[in-house]
């Protein structure tokens, strides 16, 4: 009985060349598309410009994706969070004016990502 090797513990596949075995092994690279949010896209791009070293390994080791989910998914949590308790604190004058509701959440909105921008998004995940 044979003992597995690293990579097919880690499940990679073999190709076979003139009667050898190889790993095949593939490199992740940076220009595939991936959906991570608005804010994971910021993220990624602040890490890139800022942190190339980090950037570099997240992408060889296939990180990159998960982490700015991570951040995406932080950083709506807390603009909902921060959003929700501004306007409990400020009211609108007249609750039947639209227009006075509608500007409450655009500065609500305004003010929360600044936050999340300073606070999630251009920091060293």
């Amino acid at each position: 009985m044979s003992e597995l090797t690293v990579f097919e513990k880690l499940g990679v596949q073999y190709e076979e060349v003139d009667g050898i075995l190889y790993p095949v092994l593939e490199v992740a690279t940076e220009s595939t598309r991936i959906d991570v949010g608005k804010y994971g896209r910021m993220w990624i791009e602040h890490i890139k410009v800022v942190y190339p070293e980090r950037y570099r390994c997240l992408v060889r080791f296939g990180e990159l994706s998960e982490r700015a989910s991570q951040v995406n998914e932080t950083a709506y949590e807390l603009l909902e969070d921060i959003e929700v308790r501004w306007l409990r604190k400020h009211k609108p004058k007249n609750p039947n004016s639209f227009v006075e509701q509608l500007h409450l959440r655009n500065q609500a909105r305004v003010m929360a990502e600044e936050v999340v921008l300073v606070d999630v998004v251009r920091q060293f995940h």
